[in-house]
């Protein structure tokens, strides 16, 4: 099957299966870029000085609180 032929059949399934789909792109994408390790390995860092403020992680990533 060539790309074309995969893209037609991903166009047929439905919006959670091709959500479902995307995820796992993202997820293979960073696993292959190494973003996995550096998020782990930042998320085990036992260090207090390289800890930010929730306040500071939900404005870099862009969450204002409101649910949305």
């Amino acid at each position: 099957m060539d790309v074309a032929e995969l893209q037609h059949e991903i166009e047929l399934l439905s919006q959670a299966q091709q959500d479902r789909l995307a995820a796992f792109l993202l997820a293979l994408r960073m696993r292959r870029e190494g973003v996995i390790a550096d998020i782990k390995e930042r998320l085990d860092d036992k260090r207090p000085e390289k800890w930010i403020s929730w306040e500071k992680a939900k404005s870099e990533l862009g969450i204002d609180g409101s649910g949305k």
